[in-house]
């Protein structure tokens, strides 16, 4: 079996938002991506190629909220929970409007379980005891206020 350079057998339990990359890191376990890997009849190169095609997702792909918690949603139970349609149209809808809840949380969330603890966390305002995996946020410096903040400085 071809792993390639991938050194480190170690699963990912973060998802990272990384506004500086412009993309989104889902979590995964490395026995998904070898199992992945070798059901894939060539269409990955390596398990590096299976993370950057799987688990690297462009932020451009989340643009409209509403949109994409509905595909999200409708993903999570076609996809990953083998649902029906219906089951599937049924929490799309539900979640469309969710604005509170971030669509890339449904694409790191590996089955509804784990949805379902996050909402609950949630609505309870208490997102600090959802321990499915840990959510960072990599943002680019505010370059305005900073902007400001030395004219400012020079004005005086």
């Amino acid at each position: 079996m071809e792993t390639d350079s991938f050194q480190f057998k170690i699963d990912n339990n973060s998802l990272i938002i990384s506004e500086k990359e412009q993309k989104a890191f889902l979590p995964y376990k490395y026995l998904d991506l070898e199992k992945i890997y070798n059901s894939s009849e060539g269409k990955f190169n390596s398990v590096t190629d299976v993370i950057k095609q799987l688990y690297e997702i462009p932020l451009s792909r989340f643009a409209n909220s509403s949109v994409s918690r509905f595909r999200e949603a409708f993903n999570l139970i076609r996809n990953k929970e083998k649902g029906s349609v219906i089951e599937a149209l049924d929490l799309g809808l539900e979640l469309m409007f969710n604005y509170s809840l971030n669509p890339i949380i449904i694409s790191a969330c590996k089955n509804i379980d784990e949805l379902d603890i996050y909402l609950d966390c949630l609505e309870q305002n208490e997102l600090d005891k959802f321990d499915c995996f840990e959510i960072k946020f990599e943002m680019n410096p505010d370059i305005s206020n900073s902007a400001k903040n030395l004219n400012h400085n020079i004005i005086k």
